[in-house]
């Protein structure tokens, strides 16, 4: 009779809903502080993003509720012991994140065409390693093309690069 080593299987649902509940919080308290509108209904640009930090802390806390803390507690507490493949998606997942994050902070500073473009580069770079030429040429294509599809093309108005006039 054989007896198989049973695996430990990480349960992250607990710190997700967690997660999911304080940033649709911190939603909520950043859409509070937008302007009102000038013209009709003063509340009429903040009923759809109320409605979604509503949400994702309604289901962040149902999330909580539903799953087990014990749990995603004793997983947390075995990341340390997890093996090389796996700590190589978590890398990649918190390297997302991270740029994902910055990209966010310098996007209104440096303007679409350059936040979108390192954004781009660096998620190609993830990914495609090798094709440096590729990725910079995809990026800048990528980001000045959507630049001006949305400008030009739609009308719809995205931030500037600095000391650039287009």
């Amino acid at each position: 009779m054989t007896t198989k080593k049973q695996t430990f299987k990480p349960d992250y649902n607990a710190l997700m809903g967690f997660v999911v509940a304080a940033f649709g919080l911190v939603y909520l308290i950043m859409t509070s502080m937008m302007k009102r509108s000038a013209l009709g209904d003063p509340l009429a640009p903040l009923y759809f993003p109320i409605a979604l930090g509503s949400l994702l802390v309604v289901f962040g806390v149902i999330q909580v509720m539903r799953s087990d803390i014990k749990k995603s507690i004793e997983s947390l507490k075995n990341l340390k012991h997890m093996n090389v493949q796996d700590q190589k998606i978590n890398g990649m997942i918190g390297y997302t994140c991270v740029s994902g994050i910055v990209y966010a902070l310098i996007f209104e500073h440096a303007g679409f065409v350059i936040s979108t473009l390192l954004f781009m580069l660096s998620m190609l770079s993830l990914t495609n390693k090798k094709q440096h030429k590729t990725n910079v040429i995809v990026s800048v294509v990528f980001s000045l093309g959507i630049y001006l599809l949305f400008t030009r093309a739609l009308g719809i108005p995205l931030p500037k690069m600095p000391f650039v006039g287009f």
